[in-house]
């Protein structure tokens, strides 16, 4: 009975689950056509973004008359020290992961935006290696959080 009640509290105020409206919004995106500029072509960054908006259901053109244009700068990381031991050493490490885009429409005017991505991680000084082994993985998946973010403003610029 109580557990009922609450989800029906949940529908009535409008709660979705992260994802769910996914399908109508790709259904809106099928068949446009997006041209993505990056100053950096061949980076990690941009193949993520490629991957995301074509997982949108976007058609990614490498030239010619796209009806979007994606202006990618470089992604930008910054590291920076949260606490410190006893020692004056870094105890928590706040990663930043960002990039600042354009979306380019025809028949409207740009859209500048800035996608940032933050995660936070214990660092023990004693273990060099393991840690910079952690952080090249919390990159590549700064970065694929990063992308998603990007698609999903896209998309929903594009919907809106």
């Amino acid at each position: 009975m109580c557990l009922s009640t609450i989800l029906m509290c949940l529908a009535g105020c409008g709660f979705q689950l992260k994802g769910s409206d996914a399908a109508s919004s790709s259904a809106k995106l099928e068949g446009m056509t997006l041209q993505l500029i990056s100053s950096q072509p061949r980076s990690e960054l941009t193949r993520e973004v490629s991957r995301a908006l074509s997982a949108t259901g976007l058609m990614l053109l490498e030239e010619g008359d796209a009806m979007l244009t994606l202006v990618l700068q470089p992604e930008q990381f910054m590291q920076r020290n949260v606490s410190l031991t006893a020692q004056a050493r870094a105890a928590e490490l706040e990663l930043t992961l960002s990039a600042d885009f354009t979306l380019n429409q025809q028949a409207s005017d740009p859209i500048d935006a800035r996608a940032t991505v933050t995660r936070q991680m214990l660092n023990d000084p004693r273990n060099v290696v393991g840690k910079t082994e952690e952080i090249r993985l919390l990159r590549e998946e700064m970065r694929r959080d990063l992308a998603d973010q990007i698609a999903r403003r896209v998309s929903h610029s594009l919907g809106s």
